[in-house]
């Protein structure tokens, strides 16, 4: 089952919440403070300088930190020890960049020289002279088969990462380069510059446009993140201009209101897996915590000096961030019943507004929580990149042969394919190394397939046994045993369990109608897509995405996309 179609009916509801709010509800937003954390759950210390760059590593144990004492770190997550100390840059480092498949270190420093080291931090080349000037970013490619890397003296250099060689002539800017993205897919690499922001297509080396973004406002343009679908980018200026903003690819015109807040140089940005809220360092000590639906702030951190780098934890419950005191501080996400709590309004309709649209976003973190997958390889379920998908899932099984989510994701792509037994491997060795929710949801798909009901049945029974009584855990569970169902054409026993729940629930007319609705509207569009009728399948399917309550966009694919990956 493929929704990917629904790109161009989300796309469309999309211009509708971006619209510009009005003054007064900007003033009543405004009115409501955010939550302000200053108590770190963890900190990270040994750094002797500025720090630049962290990031986390697929493995959700680990993280790589950069410095301007010419060394990285690498750091066990849990228990804040350090692993190895990487050693062999000449200079202060100023960029840090970990491939999307955990394989590869990039640091480049304040020389001009690139570096890179393989996952456990041993060095794959000399420091090469990329650049005759300090390297302004570094970004590796979805596919980690290229590494981009920016620079002060105005160019970009693409490499690639099995010779470390150079490939191409270097993409002239015009202007010191701040920031390179690849887009989620690689079509794209966006740069900013300290005068405008460019596209290009890299594989052609051809800009496909350029716009002055926050240069318009006298500002650089500091830094860039691409939203999950790659329909927008998302921008952050210098002093000039410390606000966020974010931009369409289809036309490059600015979407809603700026995010404002900061008040000095926006040094990071980092989007969380769910891809619905921002973060944000900045040189005012500060590191903001944005939803993006309605470009608020919810939490504000306070570091004891300016914040130059900022990352999620891969399971997004966590936001660790450092900078000029040489400390890496772990902030733990803030729960939405505190959040609610720290801006209760007097107004009462505003209150019952934001209630709805926080306990909306809750509930999407609560079903994001349910796929944990390797975000290069999820985007190639959506796109229907099986082969790539499979390829990063069997790399991920291969460097830990623990990894018990590889294997149920494996599992998943192996069901597209209609390899059940393959499927139903890989399932059972998920549940071997650790039960799971997400290893009995794979067990229970391959055994649909393999037409063996009876214990598809059983393993979708134990399934429940993990979502904790999450309501929401609970209704995306039972979708997906549905279509499971369905899928294996048990077409009358899928509607009947649905049916069965909607007469069970004590209010019918809520959760469990909304349920019902949404599974007839999948029947439906699964229907219309096996006779090729593509635009009334997507229709069903972003009719049944929107009959439950979803607060953006963003939240809109962060559901089908569960659906996508194991349908």
């Amino acid at each position: 089952m493929r929704l990917s179609n629904l790109d161009q009916d989300t796309h469309n509801l999309s211009s509708k919440s971006c619209s510009t709010p009005s003054t007064s509800s900007r003033m009543a937003e405004a009115e409501k403070p955010a939550i302000r954390i200053t108590t770190t759950t963890q900190i990270f210390k040994g750094h002797r300088d500025s720090i630049f760059g962290v990031a986390v590593f697929p493995d959700r144990r680990r993280m790589v930190t950069a410095s301007y004492d010419q060394k990285l770190r690498l750091w066990d997550l849990e228990n804040g020890a350090v692993l190895k100390i990487i050693q062999g840059n000449r200079s202060g480092i100023r960029e840090l960049a970990v491939s999307r498949d955990g394989e590869w270190i990039a640091s480049g420093n304040n020389g001009g020289e690139v570096i890179a080291w393989n996952k456990d931090g041993e060095s794959l080349t000399q420091p090469i002279k990329a650049h005759s000037k300090a390297i302004g970013s570094l970004d590796f490619s979805p596919d980690s088969t290229f590494l981009a890397s920016g620079s002060w003296d105005t160019t970009v250099e693409l490499w690639n990462t099995k010779t470390w060689l150079v490939e191409g002539e270097p993409i002239n800017c015009g202007s010191d380069v701040r920031c390179v993205r690849y887009s989620p897919f690689g079509e794209y690499l966006a740069i900013g510059t300290q005068s405008d922001i460019q596209i290009w297509n890299p594989r052609k080396r051809e800009r496909i446009i350029e716009f002055l973004g926050h240069s318009g406002l006298g500002a650089w343009n500091t830094t860039l993140a691409w939203t999950l679908d790659g329909k927008q980018l998302v921008s952050a200026g210098s002093a000039s201009d410390p606000t966020i903003r974010i931009w369409d690819s289809a036309n490059w015109q600015q979407v809603g209101e700026p995010c404002k807040g900061h008040a000095n140089f926006i040094h990071m940005i980092a989007l969380n897996p769910t891809g619905t809220l921002l973060a944000s360092a900045s040189e005012d000590n500060q590191v903001r915590l944005w939803r993006l639906s309605d470009r608020r702030t919810i939490a504000i951190f306070k570091h004891s000096d300016e914040v130059y780098c900022v990352a999620f934890s891969k399971d997004g419950k966590y936001i660790l961030s450092g900078g000029r005191d040489a400390i890496i501080s772990k902030w733990a996400v803030p729960l939405v019943e505190d959040i609610l709590k720290d801006q209760a309004s007097d107004d009462a309709a505003s209150w019952k507004d934001t209630l709805k649209e926080q306990v909306a976003d809750n509930a999407e973190q609560s079903d994001c929580e349910i796929l944990t997958i390797n975000m290069t390889a999820r985007n190639a379920c959506v796109t229907g990149d099986l082969p790539t998908a499979d390829r990063l899932l069997t790399q991920e099984i291969n460097a830990d042969t623990k990894d018990y989510n590889s294997y149920a994701n494996r599992s998943f792509v192996k069901a597209r394919n209609s390899d059940w037994d393959r499927a139903l491997d890989d399932a059972l060795k998920s549940i071997s190394v650790q039960p799971s929710l997400m290893g009995c949801i794979s067990k229970g798909i391959a055994l649909c397939g393999k037409r063996q009901f009876e214990d598809a049945m059983k393993a979708f029974d134990i399934a429940f046994m993990y979502v904790d009584a999450d309501l929401n855990k609970t209704r995306l569970l039972l979708l997906i045993k549905a279509i499971a169902l369905f899928n294996a054409n048990q077409h009358e026993e899928a509607i009947l369990r649905v049916q069965e729940l909607a007469t069970t629930r004590p209010n019918p007319n809520s959760l469990a109608c909304g349920i019902v609705e949404a599974y007839l509207h999948l029947q439906l569009g699964m229907n219309a897509l096996d006779d090729a009728r593509h635009n009334e399948a997507a229709d069903h399917f972003a009719a049944a995405v929107n009959t439950i309550v979803f607060s953006s966009i963003l939240a809109i694919h962060s559901r089908y996309d569960i659906f996508v990956v194991v349908g």
